[in-house]
Order: C-alpha cells, then structure tokens, then sequence
C-alpha cells in the first residue's frame, strides 16, 4: 500500500509541473525606415535625364531616368577641378607651363578654349578660373599634365579613383577635358552626386565655379588684360534673356553626342537646391540652334521654390491601433504608437489628407485569436506604421507599445492547466492513473480477501 501511494504522489507531481511550465519567446519587428517620394511637374522637361536635389535637407525631389547611360562633356571638368585641389595646396602660386602634347591630343577636335599657348606658364588660378567659366579644354590638358606627374592618363586614374570615393557606379572617365569617347559616360544620379559632393567639400571650387566672369593675370606671354571670360551658363549673364537671378553657375558641358548638358545651384528665401540636366536637343526639327536646357532648369527651380516645403507626416507618439493583451495584470490591451516623427520635402499642391495609413502587426509576436501575450514593455516595437499616396509608399516608422502590461501569474496558470486538462498528454495520464487505480483496487482487494481467508483459517484452527 505504502508503494502504491509513493507512485501515485509522483504522478500528480508530473500533473502539476505540466500544467504551470511555460516557456515564451519573442521575435521583436524591428528596422524601421523612411522613404521618401519624387513628384513631377505638371509640364515638360526637354532634357533626357535629371536628378534635383534639395540641399537644406538632402532629399531628392525630382528624377527623370537617372540611371540612363549618357555623356557627361564638359561637366567632366568638375572632377578634374577637385583633383587639381586635392594635390596643389596653394593655387595662387603655383604655376604650370602648357605643354606641346595637350595640344597635340586637342588638335581637330573642335574643342573649347581660353587661348592658352605651348610654352605659356599660368598660375593654377587661373587655370582653374578658365576651365570653369570659359571650359577651356587646354586648360583640363595643362592641369591633368603636371598634377599627374607629367601623365594625363595618370591623372585619370585619379579621376577615376574619386568617383569611387563619392559613390558613382555608372561612370568613366578616360580624358580631363570631356570631348567625346566612347568609353567616357555617366548618369544624372552620378553627376548630382559628384556636384554635391563638390559643393560640400570644395569651398574654392565652388567659389570659381558661380563666378559670372574674370579677368585672366598676365602670362609670360600676354599682358594685362588679354582675356576676360564669362561663364558659359548665360543664367548667370545678366544681359542674356536666359537670365535667372536665383541661378549661381556652376558647369554646362555640349556635345554632338551628348546634347546640352547643365549642372547648378539655386537658392531662394532660404530654400537651397541643385540640379542637373543631361541630354536636351541642341537643334530644333528646322537645324536651328535651341536652349531647352535653360527653360528646364528655370522651370524646375520656380517649381521647386514656389510649391515645396518642409512637412511632418508622422508625429511620434501618434496612436495608431491597439492590441488585446492575454494574461494583463493592469490592462487587457496595449496602445500602438508611432515611434518617431517623419517629415520630408513635400509638393504643397498635394492635399496630406489624401495620404492612406496601412498598421501592420508583427505576426510572430500574434496568439492564433489576434491577441499578445503579456508582458509587454513600453516601447517595444510591435509593428510598422505606413503611409502612400496613390498606391506608392511615402514613409515607414515603427509602431511601439505606450505603455507597460504585466503579466498575471494567476491568470497565466489557471489558462496552462485549462490546456493541459484539454490536451491529449492529460488524456494519456489520466487513463495512466486510472489504470493504477484498478491496479490498485485490484491488488489491495486480492490482499485483503487473503487476509481475511487467512484470519478465518486462524480462528478455525483454534476452535480445533
């Protein structure tokens, strides 16, 4: 008897061990993100490909086959201007001598220049004033000669070796100055990064860059005043009907191949931006010489200036949903809110009201009813908040909990032995137990009937 109720003891012990064991896990939704969306005007850009980008708050608003393979030109030289500044600390006083091979590779190209000679020794300055403003390609030949130790293609490694450094995965350069190769090409996205970055990290490049004009310093063989050039944006010329006083430089850059490619900055009210343009026909259907490339960036800056503006689309702490919590000490539901604000460049036009919110509940963290299980802690991430417009989507933040909910151990038990009793485990054991009862039964009825034909045997015997 006392075995039978060791072996019983240890089997209700299984009981309750089984119906208070839980082990809870969770999978946290976490890496939110925001993105931002590009607009477009409501008329038309005649370049083939561009990229405008908002300086205060580095967002591109506007983007027209970016990643389309083009030409660059001219605008080449803006790479070549900030190598020249990487390795020639003091423009102002170092001279370089023209030397005969520039012009020997310039020759029957067609190619823009200042009016340099062989044998004329420049300042840096000056060299780098001509290149800019008045695209001199001698100029890119003399600089790209001497900063490469006496090696042009030298000195394209270099270019080359730059653009990685900014992040351009779309270009190539085999020649300073920009005239046509083949195997020399960009897209809008690489050059709006290589204007940016220069913008941002070469002062003086920028400073020589939005000059209207200059006056070049005698040489060995010309005296004062022998060239004063102008830049070849007319935006900047005040005489020209392309004029546009919220325009400063910075390159412009033709080609037969490449048709009229641009590259400026423009700021006003305090609203900086900066745009490239690639691509706009140089000849209209009757062979006569146009300037789309003027109308498309006087356009796009008014566009920009007189109809974006900073906006917050999501505030933190924005209740968005909420959650049943299973097994809440304090609450049985959690509050989901926005993580963290989101605000970008937006298109004023553009009514917010139109924007659709999508709530998005990490599924792993979810019972099979839609509920979560306590505890929960305040801030944990639970899901994504999601605005579009239109089908496109706007921004991503992070939905997170409000507010702690602790878990009710009473609560928490009583649901687990519910289960277990339910369960097929519980259904075994029990019909385990039962079978000992009858065993038990069994044997303690066959041992008591022993005993007590036993007893009767003994009183038989002594009544003999």
């Amino acid at each position: 008897m006392t075995a039978l109720k060791k072996i019983s003891a240890k089997i209700s012990a299984i009981f309750v061990c089984l119906a208070v064991t839980f082990v809870w896990a969770v999978s946290p939704f976490t890496g939110a993100q925001a993105s931002s969306v590009t607009f477009s005007p409501n008329f038309t850009i005649s370049s083939e490909a561009a990229v405008m980008i908002n300086l205060d708050k580095d967002v591109v608003i506007y983007e027209k086959n970016a990643d389309k393979k083009m030409y660059p030109a001219s605008l080449t030289k803006i790479v070549t201007a900030m190598v020249v500044l990487d390795n020639i600390e003091d423009i102002d006083n170092t001279s370089f001598e023209a030397p005969l091979v520039v012009f020997d590779e310039l020759y029957g190209q067609n190619p823009s220049t200042v009016g340099l000679s062989r044998g004329e020794i420049t300042t840096v300055t000056d060299l780098l004033y001509s290149l800019m403003l008045k695209s001199a390609c001698e100029s890119a030949g003399i600089l790209a000669y001497h900063v490469g130790g006496q090696s042009i293609s030298n000195f394209v490694d270099m270019m080359n070796e730059k653009i990685k450094v900014i992040g351009c995965t779309g270009t190539h350069f085999v020649n300073p100055h920009g005239l046509y190769d083949d195997n020399q090409y960009t897209n809008a996205r690489d050059m709006a990064k290589i204007l940016k970055y220069a913008v941002e990290n070469y002062p003086k490049l920028t400073e020589i860059a939005t000059t209207p004009d200059y006056e070049m310093k005698p040489t060995n063989y010309s005296g004062e005043g022998w060239a004063h050039i102008y830049h070849t944006n007319s935006m900047l010329n005040r005489s020209s009907s392309y004029y546009y006083q919220y325009v400063k430089g910075y390159k412009t850059g033709t080609l037969d191949e490449s048709g009229r490619n641009l590259a400026t900055l423009g700021s006003r009210d305090g609203n900086n931006y900066m745009l490239v343009t690639l691509g706009s026909p140089q000849y209209d259907e009757e062979g006569n010489a146009i300037y789309l490339q003027y109308e498309d960036h006087k356009q796009l800056y008014e566009w920009a200036f007189e109809n974006f503006e900073f906006t917050q689309l999501v505030q933190a702490g924005k209740e968005a949903s909420e959650l049943q919590v299973r097994f809440g000490e304090n609450s049985d539901f959690v509050r989901l809110v926005t993580a963290e604000s989101y605000s970008c460049m937006w298109l004023s036009t553009i009514d917010t009201s139109r924007l659709k919110e999508k709530i998005t509940v990490d599924e792993s963290l979810l019972n099979e009813d839609g509920t979560i299980t306590a505890p929960v802690t305040k801030g944990q991430i639970l899901g994504k908040y999601t605005l579009t417009l239109a089908g496109e989507e706007i921004c991503t933040v992070d939905l997170a909990a409000q507010t702690d909910v602790s878990m009710s151990q009473l609560s928490y038990s009583i649901d687990k032995a519910k289960q277990f009793v339910s369960s097929k485990w519980f259904v075994a054991a029990a019909a385990a137990a039962a079978a000992l009862i009858v065993i038990y039964t069994v044997v303690f009825a066959s041992i008591k009937a022993k005993k007590k034909r036993r007893m009767k045997n003994v009183r038989r015997k002594r009544k003999l």
